[in-house]
This record gives structure tokens, C-alpha cells and sequence, in this order.
């Protein structure tokens, strides 16, 4: 059974295909919100069952330009309007092409589509779900990024407190009653100027008071303290 047959590689142009021309409005419109697209046409030649005449096939197509061509499916080169100077395509987006019809199923061509505001509202719906899929996802991964966070901080928390619970405790069993007793009017007077909205007591350290004695025979104290014997001739001669 003879089927639909495609003659050569695909062309794809920049130039414009007289007949196929496309509504420069439209083009304007897509570009408000998606600025960097880049129109072009497909032209192929194709032979139909029974007939051995070639068959020019023309569609639509949207290509991209990307400066470091990490995304491309395949080489893609377009031919280009003489003394243009704009960066070509090199990404092939979409075709353009009505896969509704008997030739498509039939695996030929597909129908034309004219570059319209039918494609507009195409485009714009494709948008919109892009952006809403790529935002939903952003939002996905950072709840899952943040969680993966705080349970890491939760475990690296529970892994100090084993470490300084029995330090804290051997703390606690050095604190005497009294400095507990302390501790707690301290506490208490906090609360009470908090809620006073005063200002919160400052934390001092008491200075221990080192008591040096010296002996009543050296020279600096010599002058102040009277000897064993003059002391005892006095009392005498009272």
C-alpha cells in the first residue's frame, strides 16, 4: 500500500514564504509576554500515495536563540534574511501544524495553521501553564528544601544536648542552696520589672575581697605598731 513519502531533509527559513505571511500584530501580542520568540516557516516537500509529484508543505514554526546551546535537541540551522544581523534560532520550539487530519494520520504532513490570534490564545495558554507548573514547583522544592533544613537542625540540636546535659548537670549539682535561693529572687525581680517594662537588671559578678596580712614587724607597718617591750614598760609604769 503506498503511503505518504517525505522528499529530503526539512528547511526551515526565516526568510518569508510568499503566501504563508504572518500577521505581524500577532507577533507583537506573543512577544509582550514571551519576548523571546522567534517566528519562522518549515518547508517541506512530500509525495502522496499513487502520485510521484512532490508536494511543498509549509508550517508555521517558533524557534529560540540561546547563547550557550546547552538545551538543543538537535542541530537546527535556518536560513536568514540577507544583511540581518540578529542572532538565528537555534532551538526548535514547536511546529505549527493541524494533527487533526486524514494526511497526518495517515503519516504525511499535517494541515496548515495560519499565524493568527487562534495561536496567540495558544501560546498565551501555554504560558500560563509553564509559569504555574515552574512556580508551583519553585514553591515545592523550597518546603522541601527548608524541611530537609530543619530536620537536619533538629538532629544536630538533639546531638549537643547529649553531649551538654551531663555537663549542665554536673553544674547543677555544684550550685549550693543558697546560690539557688539567689538565683531565684533574681529571677523573680526580673519578671517583676518586666513587667513593669523596666529596664532588666544587669547580671554582675561579685569581686571576691582578698584580705592580705601583713606582719606588724615590717617596715611600712613598724611605725603603727608598738613593740612587745615598750608596751610592757608602759604598762609597768602605770
Amino acid at each position: 500500500m503506498d503511503s505518504f513519502r517525505q522528499l529530503g531533509p526539512d528547511h526551515y527559513t526565516c526568510v518569508p514564504v510568499p503566501g504563508f505571511e504572518k500577521d505581524p500584530s500577532v507577533t507583537a501580542a506573543i512577544r509582550e509576554f514571551d519576548p523571546g520568540l522567534i517566528p519562522f516557516w518549515r518547508v517541506q516537500l512530500w509525495t502522496a500515495p499513487g502520485s510521484s509529484d512532490p508536494l511543498r508543505v509549509v508550517h508555521h514554526g517558533i524557534g529560540r536563540y540561546y547563547p550557550i546551546p546547552r538545551y538543543l535537541r538537535r542541530p537546527f540551522r535556518v536560513e536568514m534574511p540577507a544583511h540581518d544581523r540578529s542572532d538565528p534560532p537555534n532551538f526548535l520550539d514547536a511546529i505549527i501544524e493541524d494533527q487533526a487530519v486524514e494526511t497526518y494520520r495517515r503519516g504525511g504532513p499535517g494541515g496548515y495553521l495560519p499565524w493568527d490570534w487562534s495561536l496567540y490564545r495558544w501560546c498565551r495558554g501555554m504560558y500560563l501553564r509553564i509559569t504555574a507548573e515552574s512556580w508551583q514547583r519553585f514553591h515545592a522544592e523550597k518546603r522541601a528544601r527548608e524541611e530537609r533544613e530543619y530536620a537536619s537542625m533538629l538532629a544536630e540540636i538533639e546531638g549537643k544536648k547529649k553531649d551538654l546535659e551531663p555537663y549542665l548537670m554536673r553544674k547543677v549539682n555544684e550550685v549550693s542552696e543558697t546560690g539557688w535561693k539567689q538565683y531565684l529572687r533574681f529571677q523573680a525581680e526580673q519578671d517583676r520589672r518586666r513587667a513593669l517594662k523596666l529596664a532588666p537588671l544587669r547580671l554582675v559578678e561579685s569581686k571576691k575581697t582578698t584580705v592580705v596580712l601583713r606582719s606588724p614587724r615590717s617596715d611600712k607597718t613598724f611605725g603603727r605598731v608598738a613593740p612587745a617591750q615598750e608596751l610592757g614598760e608602759t604598762h609597768a609604769s602605770s
